[in-house]
């Protein structure tokens, strides 16, 4: 019986356990067939609990080293590391929205407010279109990645879908696609050595349903110029004004902005600004960017007037547009744009100031666009002042592929002459013409008796 326990213990990988079965078997002396079955029965059932302390594999741990309960649950607790919960972590941030509320993103900005004395109306009162939804999903939403940006409508929301008629209509102008070709803004900022980065807005969705839907915007630039390189840029950006076009006495953001380069022409005769009135600015253009961005979707409709050159001057990409200068018609003329101040004029009978006050600009031309969508488009055609300046020079028959810049460098090159501003070209069939403002008359009159040519009287 002794020999039969110490094959056992032999077989029982736990031999080093405290010795309590040899007691057991010892006292008795004489033992019977009984007693003999009864101990080989207790042996089984030592057997028994061994195994089920060790686990389902009786060879888990060398012979003769028994795991200790902590040491047996280690494993148990690397089944569940702490990594996991860091990863659900970063996957929350990672899901957070990437674009800021507009109104918040506004309270950290370095805006620099700006007003003109007399000009500015803040109380100014412009009929509107109700809007009774603020809040709307998107419509339509699985058609709209098959859709390219510049034939988005906006149809998502209730106020942006009374616009749409207007949109359809700026599209529909002979110059828009000239006007909104904005590779060819690109490749003039490229040609001019001006490397800012442009933006183009996001899709429509859940992130801006509660941003103004429709906005009236206008610009005002001035000149600069790199000191290294030389290139200069006619139309930096030197103040933004944005009018929420839902309600107009609302001025989403109106402040001054810092160009990148030097002023070398302030256009203070034009716009008011002056150069102490830029030079404490923090405001730069990746400021308004950022704000846009935060603001506009690409169904976000941009109401202005000529608004390809504010879009042009922020660097922004967007086809979403209700242009005045496109929705109504001169009398004389059907492929001739009408300045801002004949559109007032005409349609309300008031006269716009001399200085260029953008907020006032914006409010003018979202009140010209909204008497156009009252009207469904039934509007008058627009009597125009005479334009021809003693300070202008009328250029036409300029070939297709011409752009402004190239007008501009052609004066510098071949007269000394720099022209103050380039009106946007109007082409019809493959030539174009435009008015080239210079600072006097007596400029104009040097650049034109500069150029080298035959005078001819114009047959057409």
């Amino acid at each position: 019986l002794i020999k039969k326990e110490n094959k056992d213990t032999d077989e029982d990988p736990f031999g080093a356990s405290p010795p309590a079965p040899r007691p057991t078997a010892t006292p008795t002396a004489t033992p019977t067939p009984t007693t003999q079955a009864e101990q080989l029965s207790k042996g089984k059932k030592r057997k028994a609990r061994s195994n089920s302390k060790a686990g389902d594999d009786l060879f888990a741990n060398p012979r003769g080293k028994i795991s200790s309960p902590p040491a047996h649950k280690k494993p148990k607790s690397s089944e569940k590391p702490k990594p996991p919960a860091q990863t659900k972590i970063q996957t929350k941030k990672e899901a957070s929205p990437s674009v800021p509320d507009f109104r918040s993103l506004i309270s950290k900005l370095p805006v620099a407010s700006f007003s003109i004395e007399g000009v500015t109306d803040g109380n100014a009162k412009v009929a509107t279109i109700k809007n009774d939804t603020k809040k709307e999903k998107p419509q339509h939403a699985e058609s709209l990645s098959t859709i390219k940006p510049e034939q988005i409508l906006p149809t998502s929301t209730e106020a942006g879908r009374k616009w749409v008629k207007a949109v359809k209509s700026s599209r529909s102008h002979e110059r828009y696609a000239g006007s909104f070709d904005f590779v060819k803004y690109q490749e003039a900022n490229q040609v001019g050595g001006i490397t800012s980065e442009w933006i183009k807005a996001k899709p429509f969705g859940a992130w801006c349903a509660s941003n103004p839907q429709v906005i009236a915007i206008d610009c005002e630039m001035c000149e600069t110029q790199d000191p290294l390189s030389g290139a200069k840029n006619p139309k930096a950006l030197c103040r933004l004004s944005v009018v929420n076009a839902e309600n107009p006495e609302e001025v989403l953001l109106d402040t001054l902005v810092k160009p990148s380069w030097p002023v070398t022409d302030y256009r203070t005769r034009i716009n008011g600004i002056a150069k102490e009135d830029l030079d404490s600015v923090e405001f730069t253009l990746r400021h308004a960017q950022a704000f846009m961005m935060a603001l506009c979707s690409e169904e976000t409709v941009i109401v202005g007037h000529a608004v390809q050159n504010d879009l042009a001057a922020l660097f922004m990409e967007h086809y979403c547009v209700a242009d005045s200068s496109f929705l109504f018609f001169a009398k004389d003329s059907t492929t001739s744009s009408v300045s801002l101040k004949d559109l007032v004029a005409s349609i309300f009978k008031k006269e716009m100031p001399d200085t260029h006050d953008s907020v006032n600009d914006a409010r003018k031309a979202l009140e010209c666009a909204l008497h156009w969508v009252e009207n469904d488009g039934n509007v008058d055609t627009v009597e125009r002042t005479a334009k021809h300046k003693g300070n202008q020079l009328f250029i036409h028959r300029i070939p297709k592929q011409c752009k402004s810049h190239h007008l501009t460098n052609m004066f510098v090159k071949y007269t000394s002459v720099e022209p103050l501003s380039v009106d946007d070209i109007e082409f019809s069939g493959d030539t174009g013409k435009a008015h080239v403002t210079f600072l006097s008359t007596r400029h104009a009159s040097l650049a034109f008796d500069t150029l080298e040519g035959t005078a001819e009287p114009d047959k057409s």
